[in-house]
């Protein structure tokens, strides 16, 4: 089917009110649709289908998410695209849009219907009327637009400080273009150049409130119009109040998409390359060493971009591997001598170089690094590879890659696949620690038994309460791990923080260490301490780790510790919680391994309990280092 043939077919299904029981049939359309005019439309088909279509959604492992759109002009329809690109990826949403030029009373008021809502991401989009509706109207000055500046900024940062105190999601804003016409309003060029100054400083103070304020992320407009061909149409901004073409809300609702896979915890791990013509021009083989094409003139020359581009998100801790047909021999060589190569054999967390199936490759890889093939991107030059992939590991993102490597960067980058809110310490070096669990699987492999690879591993596992410097890494493991993670909550930064902050829960995260390095922080718990009566209950609100550390016995030893101490600290019970997801099924049944008797079951939530009259021995093959300020158990 092409394009139009499948909106009319969403069409039709909606008149039969078929949508919502039929999600996988829709969502396999909705993948096939690329065009802006479609997306939109499609998305415009679908805005009927609401919340109560969320046990449909659920039975096919689709992620839900809460959206509100709120700002000075016209920008309905970015749900619309939004609504589309979020199915495509597998993402349910349920959206809010306030009325027209309402976000100030939206955001003061606490029981307005935005905070009702409870939003995980809320878009406040802005134009050039918020500054200059304070100015006189045909007769303004720099100093009037300098003034208003100032009072905007302050007025959106009392806006913002009330949206936290009411709200735990992402608050989204963005730069604003200064007006083309009003630009021109100005003849004289020493002026001009004064009023862009100001503007400019503006827009930099937008973009600074990302650093002030944690639950804040700032769009730079800037940045995407550099892909769009109209940024406004004067018709619709005089006849509709749309300050923004739909190509610029179509722009600002892939960021939207990226946000949310971020926020979900959906976005990629690792990208699984290609090697001949993918990182270099030619064939290893038969061109050799000195035959491909790599540096020097076109196209070699955007062959060293593409890997300077790989080499970027290598260090921000993309996990990086080779998924190559091809003799290791060869591989190696370049690896080693081409003066041109900017990645080397280092830089990959592992490299598999051989003519097996890519698709065996990379379930070989998956394995190695302990991730699921949901976490992978795969890049290839032949078409052949990658419908290979995608018939038979349907949950690898594949892009389809351009024939001139001129263009391979931005094919990749555009995507997002592996942005995310904020780096920690631990992107850095997430490569050596990954190196490490394959050095781990080597030594379990030359080891007579289990018993002796674990000992042998010589395991540390550090306690850590939540600091400035470490509360990002606990807020990032909360967003982005999802196997070992017993209720999938996420929670912002804020929120962490303040709760660690609150007598009424404990919060900590745990590091561990071991014969071949540092893992860093590895996992945390958050505690809440509940009254019940005379009693005090600790309440397991979540318990998260990462899949770099699995089958250790490092979850076990850190949940002894906490029915140890509980059981010192006079708590009457220790109470855990599961919630189901689609990635979570490693954990079903983590408590009940350790000795919880279930109290309560529901379809998508189960309750289980430990009376702390018996209580196991800790793992003897872990040494367990507490914080400071709690005792050794």
């Amino acid at each position: 089917m092409d394009e139009k043939e499948i909106i009319v077919a969403l069409k039709q299904m909606k008149k039969e009110s078929k949508l919502g029981k039929s999600l996988p049939q829709v969502i396999q359309w909705m993948n096939q649709l690329s065009s802006t005019s479609s997306i939109e439309k499609a998305g415009y088909i679908l805005r009927d289908m609401c919340y109560e279509d969320w046990a449909e959604a659920e039975k096919i492992g689709l992620t839900p998410i809460k959206i509100a759109v709120i700002g000075n002009f016209t920008s309905d329809s970015i749900d619309r695209y939004l609504r589309a690109m979020l199915i495509q990826e597998g993402i349910w949403q349920e959206f809010y849009v306030a009325p027209y030029n309402q976000y100030v009373y939206e955001l003061i008021d606490e029981n307005s219907n935005l905070f009702r809502f409870q939003p995980d991401i809320t878009f406040c989009l802005l134009d050039e009327v918020l500054v200059f509706e304070e100015c006189r109207k045909d007769d303004w000055t720099i100093a009037d637009v300098k003034q208003s500046t100032k009072n905007k900024l302050r007025e959106l940062k009392q806006l913002i400080e009330t949206f936290q105190r009411y709200c735990n999601g992402v608050f989204v804003t963005n730069t604003i273009p200064f007006p083309q016409d009003q630009h021109a309003s100005i003849i004289d060029y020493k002026s001009k150049a004064n009023l862009s100054k100001e503007w400019r400083l503006f827009e930099a103070k937008l973009l600074k409130l990302s650093d002030h304020y944690k639950q804040v992320v700032t769009l730079d407009l800037s940045i995407l119009m550099q892909d769009i061909s109209l940024y406004r149409d004067p018709r619709f901004m005089h006849y509709a109040s749309m300050s923004m073409s739909d190509e610029m809300l179509a722009a600002i609702a892939k960021e939207g998409l990226k946000l949310s896979r971020s926020l979900l915890g959906l976005n990629k791990k690792c990208l699984a390359l290609d090697l001949d013509d993918t990182l270099w021009g030619g064939i290893a083989g038969d061109d050799g060493l000195n035959g491909i094409q790599l540096g020097g003139t076109p196209p070699g020359k955007a062959f060293v971009d593409f890997q300077n581009k790989l080499k970027m998100l290598q260090r921000q801790g993309v996990l990086l591997a080779v998924n190559s047909k091809n003799e290791a021999s060869n591989v190696q060589e370049i690896f080693e001598k081409h003066p041109d190569m900017v990645l080397k054999q280092n830089d990959f967390v592992t490299i598999h170089a051989n003519w097996d199936a890519k698709h065996e490759n990379l379930k070989r890889i998956a394995s190695q690094l302990n991730i699921g093939l949901d976490s992978f991107v795969f890049v290839d030059d032949n078409p052949f590879e990658r419908n290979l992939i995608r018939e038979f590991l349907t949950n690898v993102a594949v892009p389809e890659m351009p024939k001139e490597p001129f263009y391979y960067t931005g094919t990749l980058l555009s995507q997002g696949w592996f942005n995310c809110i904020e780096l920690t310490k631990e992107d850095s070096n997430r490569t050596d620690k990954y190196k490490q669990i394959v050095k781990r699987r080597e030594f379990q492999n030359s080891t007579a038994s289990i018993e002796e690879y674990l000992h042998g591993l010589d395991i540390h596992v550090s306690l850590l309460n939540p600091t400035e410097e470490n509360l990002p890494r606990l807020h990032q493991l909360n967003m982005r791990t999802n196997q070992f993670n017993l209720t999938t909550r996420r929670y912002t930064q804020s929120v962490i923080q303040d709760s660690a902050e609150h007598d009424d829960y404990f919060i900590f995260g745990f590091q561990a260490t071991d014969r071949f390095g540092d893992n860093g922080i590895v996992g945390s718990v958050y505690i809440e301490k509940v009254r019940n009566h005379d009693r005090e209950e600790w309440w397991i609100r979540n318990f998260i780790m990462s899949c770099r550390v699995f089958s250790r016995g490092i979850e076990t030893s850190v949940l002894q510790w906490i029915l140890h101490l509980a059981k010192k600290s006079a708590v009457s019970a220790v109470y855990g919680e599961y919630i189901p997801s689609k990635k979570n099924g490693y954990v079903q049944n983590f408590y009940q391994d350790h000795g919880f008797e279930m109290v309560r079951k529901e379809r998508d939530y189960v309750m289980y309990c430990h009376s702390l009259d018996n209580i196991s021995a800790k793992p003897d093959w872990i040494a367990l280092h507490p914080m400071k300020e709690v005792l050794t158990i």
